[in-house]
């Protein structure tokens, strides 16, 4: 839904827009399982843990005071319809005894009667239909607000709250390339230097060509550069397969419905307040409040030939580019009853990524540390309730082995509540050393996001042995195996020599098309 088809709700009358407004977003929102008597009976806990989160837009009493109404408003629907169900068998009846009654007259008064009950009752049932339905749509709209819950034992704060669990390797203890890369206590007098420039001087990556065809921070690689992504790839499937994870490679591109209920935002904050607007039908509301939150880091992507049109079946769920591979794996699942005895069910993805990356500015942006489109491998877990927290042990358990296999130099981080989004109960975020640009710098992360994807996306499991109750929502998992770029900075800038070479680290050789030694090319 863009915000040109909410500025247009908007000039609706109020009635007219509510109802707009409560079919796009039924259209746009996959029916949820939210537990709404949890959040009514525990408001003020989920208010504290949003705030603690960064998060400012969760409003878990209004849900709560829209439950009531809408259970309310129910049960007067279902008296209205026990009420015409009876006067309907009264009219039945008395069409059935037409020949048996004395008075036709009164007979007809009688029927008269309870045909205009019947239809006043049908009236207010079809009234109070339509009003449930709106109180239906905003009650699902702010319960999707309201961020996971949150592991005790996570960090409150912002990213300097980040826990250390540990850090492995030496490389942060040297300011100079070592004349062995095995051995750091024999140093040159040369300075690392910064990725930027080594990329530039190898020739493995063309950013101005990328700039001239795409825009800024998009990429080509090239040469040796392009063979080194491959192979990073390939190192990473490979490794995951081995360990159990069943390889796919899934579209670039998902529904706004299921980018949103992974917990990503498929809508700016301009457009999330023109909605919120829509379907409260306040008037004055557009006025008062302003957008507030981040902005989002969504691509949209919208067929050229549907981008004028401004019917009602326009633009309703448009397709997103995918920030991550975990939205498709995770949601190829939806709407389905796992057998819990075949959980947990593992996968790895491999997708080009789009981030929109708005704000970020300064030496991030310099290279290829942060773009706009890059490769990269994920891990996704779905597991039941009580396998989950040992599950995401084993993703970064596997995630420490690569890289530790790469002879990074890394540390293990537990993220604070700021950092977590709106999806994850725990989280981990793994750091590479990078020595030219003299800083820690992230190269992946792993989550547990308990039921929040599951309840959103309709994933359940039915427990083997169990007491013949109902399917459990599963549980989802993710963690980043290989984010080429973040990854290949990390490898150029530790793995360079005092002459400007990059020595291939062993296990990517197998791919490398016989290099063991990324060199400048013969030319330059």
């Amino acid at each position: 839904m863009t915000l040109c088809r909410l500025q247009t709700l908007l000039r609706l009358p109020v009635h007219r827009r509510q109802a707009l407004a409560v079919k796009l977003l039924k259209r746009t929102l996959i029916q949820p399982s939210f537990n709404y008597k949890y959040i009514r009976d525990n408001a003020d806990e989920l208010l504290e843990n949003a705030k603690q989160r960064n998060v400012h837009d969760a409003q878990p009493h209004r849900v709560g005071i829209l439950y009531d109404e809408f259970r309310d408003i129910t049960s007067q629907i279902n008296e209205r319809r026990s009420e015409l169900n009876v006067l309907s068998k009264q009219l039945a009846q008395q069409a059935k005894d037409k020949g048996l009654q004395v008075n036709a007259e009164e007979h007809r008064a009688m029927m008269s009667d309870l045909r205009s009950q019947a239809k006043s009752c049908k009236t207010l049932v079809q009234e109070l239909e339509r009003k449930v339905s709106g109180v239906e749509a905003q009650l699902m709209h702010e319960a999707a607000k309201i961020p996971n819950l949150t592991h005790p034992d996570t960090p409150v704060g912002g990213e300097l709250n980040a826990r250390t669990v540990r850090i492995e390797g030496l490389l942060h203890t040297v300011d100079r390339i070592p004349n062995n890369p095995s051995d750091l206590s024999h140093l040159s007098s040369v300075e690392f230097r910064d990725h930027y420039d080594l990329v530039r001087d190898l020739d493995i990556v063309d950013m101005q060509a990328g700039a001239q065809v795409a825009g800024s921070r998009f990429h080509y690689w090239k040469g040796a550069g392009a063979l080194l992504e491959l192979a990073l790839v390939q190192y990473a499937m490979t490794r995951a397969s081995a360990a159990g994870f069943i390889p796919h490679i899934t579209p670039d591109v998902a529904r706004s419905s299921i980018v949103d209920a992974c917990g990503f935002r498929p809508r700016s904050s301009a457009e999330e307040l023109e909605l919120d607007n829509a379907l409260s039908g306040d008037l004055k509301a557009k006025a008062n409040n302003q957008p507030s939150g981040e902005a989002s880091q969504i691509y949209r992507a919208i067929p050229v030939a549907e981008e004028s049109r401004n019917d009602d079946n326009n633009d309703s769920d448009p397709l997103c580019l995918v920030a991550t591979a975990e939205i498709p794996l995770v949601a190829m699942k939806q709407k389905q009853i796992l057998d819990g005895s075949t959980l947990p069910y593992a996968v790895a993805g491999l997708s080009h990524c789009f981030r929109a990356e708005a704000g970020a500015r300064g030496r991030d942006t310099r290279g290829i540390y942060r773009l706009h489109q890059f490769t990269k491998v994920e891990l996704v877990s779905l597991a039941l309730p009580e396998q989950s927290q040992t599950e995401l042990e084993r993703l970064v358990g596997f995630q420490t082995a690569l890289y530790r296999d790469l002879g990074l130099t890394f540390r293990i981080l537990q993220m604070p509540t700021h950092e977590l989004g709106a999806s994850a109960f725990q989280k981990f975020d793994i750091e590479a050393w990078m020595p030219g640009r003299r800083a820690w710098g992230e190269i992946s992360s792993a989550s547990n996001c308990t039921d929040y994807q599951a309840r959103r996306l309709g994933i359940r499991a039915r427990v083997a042995g169990g007491d013949g109750g109902p399917p459990v929502f599963v549980h989802t998992l993710n963690a980043t195996a290989i984010a080429v770029p973040r990854l290949a900075v990390a490898l150029l800038e530790s793995f360079q020599r005092p002459g400007g070479e990059v020595v291939v680290p062993q296990v990517l050789r197998p791919w490398m098309m016989g290099m063991d030694v990324l060199r400048r090319p013969a030319s330059s």
